[in-house]
């Protein structure tokens, strides 16, 4: 019997640090087009839900080591269908409670020939490779209920649910006990200090244009920013950062660092301190690979002082940052912010006492979620998945805004299209400002893209937003 299931420490973590002010939970947006058909989607919620045990449980359990899922008395989440235009609302708060409701919730909304499904999923229950996994198994269900296809169960690919009960083991990825005992000393006892104890700075919203406070922000469900990059730019970013021998996250996360840095100076001059970003590792190895969803990630920050920026040419930062990304995974040090966390649980005896703080920790998240949905064995037409009669035209996600942070991104690649979704803090950032910080970013990303290697060199890192 699977359940009770006690929690992990990166589960304990996401419940810790979850408060109405900053709920841990992220959004999927999925468009489409075709006519939806509401029976066949639930039949394909029902069937997704039955593989995925911690997206229908609930929490139970006095202290915080005492935690432990539960199965929830009903299968399906909270569930709310309506015509297109029809405001999405919380039903209560954006917070998702887990004792007293599954860590799910769905809008849809439709027309006649298109609409789109938004997801809310508790960052506690899964991370965004498993609610993308979930999400594939939605789409592959309702395929099933249209199509009716002789064999079924071969959409699905079969899943472990013992497993859950090793979800936080890296195995082959900590063979090395020596290694797995420096990784979590360094985690426990240096890392996590630093992150906490530093102050990076958080992204200035101008008060002239500030957000609308905790009315709209604990009522209307937030919206998604996303900028889609065209095939030629796609492979223009490609070909500049396999020229500089880095990955296309390298020069994501030194153009975030660049926009973050122009952004603050012009808004507010200041030019002290330094930027954070925080960046979620996926950790899955192959002893993951049969996993229903579920979190099996680490994180890593990377700072840089604006000193360090105005200095730096765009090509040298870019080095920097190679290098440093480079040393983290193969020192495997993603991993150890679960080590420091279990640390810190036992040093301060609860991990709410360490997330109590409101100020910023990190001044950005950037995710990466690379290609998406390249397994499914879904049929395709342009790349575009297809589920029934159903086109999946895009499936954008950012994931959550802590608290003094300003914004959280993410970037990914469907349908041969590189996509970048940024949610900011509404409390903060109104959504005129918002997508002003975003087109701050992508104007950064785009002069990437056109820029020849003797430009980048000798380039200015400072830009001008568009508007």
């Amino acid at each position: 019997m699977l359940f009770p299931l006690k929690l992990n420490v990166f589960e304990r973590y996401m419940w810790a640090d979850d408060r109405p002010t900053s709920p841990m939970s992220f959004f999927v947006r999925v468009l489409f087009s075709g006519r939806l058909d509401r029976a066949s989607l639930v039949a394909a919620l029902e069937t997704a839900l039955q593989r995925h045990p911690l997206l229908h449980a609930r929490l139970a359990g006095r202290r915080e080591r005492e935690l432990a899922w539960v199965s929830s008395p009903k299968l399906l989440p909270w569930f709310d269908m309506a015509d297109e235009g029809v405001p999405m609302l919380f039903p209560g708060s954006f917070r998702i409670d887990l004792r007293k409701e599954n860590g799910l919730r769905i809008w849809i909304r439709h027309h006649d020939d298109h609409g789109e499904i938004r997801f809310q999923f508790h960052h506690a229950c899964c991370d965004g490779v498993a609610a993308n996994q979930f999400i594939a198994d939605v789409l592959c269900g309702y395929d099933c209920e249209q199509r009716q296809p002789a064999d079924a169960a071969s959409a699905y690919r079969p899943l472990d649910f013992e497993g859950l009960h090793r979800r936080h083991r890296l195995g082959a990825r900590q063979q090395n006990r020596l290694l797995h005992g420096l990784v979590s000393a360094w985690g426990g006892f240096v890392r996590m200090p630093l992150f906490f104890l530093t102050r990076p700075m958080s992204l200035h919203a101008p008060e002239d244009a500030n957000g609308h406070g905790t009315d709209i922000h604990d009522t209307v469900v937030p919206e998604l920013l996303t900028w889609r990059f065209d095939k030629a730019q796609t492979d223009r970013l490609l070909a500049a950062a396999k020229q500089s021998n880095a990955t296309l996250n390298d020069l994501m996360i030194r153009d975030f660092f660049l926009a973050m840095r122009a952004w603050n100076s012009r808004h507010s001059g200041e030019r002290g301190r330094f930027l954070r970003i925080l960046i979620p590792f996926n950790l899955r190895g192959p002893e993951h690979d049969r996993l229903p969803a579920t979190n099996v990630m680490g994180m890593i920050n990377i700072d840089r002082r604006f000193k360090q920026l105005s200095r730096l040419s765009a090509d040298a930062l870019l080095d920097g940052i190679r290098d440093e990304t480079r040393f983290l995974k193969n020192s495997q040090l993603p991993a150890a912010f679960t080590y420091a966390m279990a640390v810190g649980e036992k040093t301060m005896g609860s991990l709410e006492r360490i997330f109590q703080t409101d100020r910023c920790l990190t001044t950005a998240v950037l995710s990466n979620l690379g290609r998406i949905f390249t397994d499914t064995p879904l049929r395709r037409h342009g790349g575009k998945l297809l589920a029934g009669g159903l086109v999946v035209e895009a499936i954008d996600t950012a994931p959550p805004v802590r608290t003094g942070s300003g914004t959280s991104c993410t970037i990914y690649t469907y349908a041969d299209q590189l996509s970048l979704t940024l949610i900011c803090d509404r409390r903060c950032f109104s959504s005129a400002v918002a997508v002003q910080l975003l087109n701050r970013i992508v104007v950064q990303i785009e002069q990437t893209a056109h820029r020849t290697p003797k430009e980048a060199l000798a380039a200015p890192t400072d830009i001008t937003a568009r508007s």
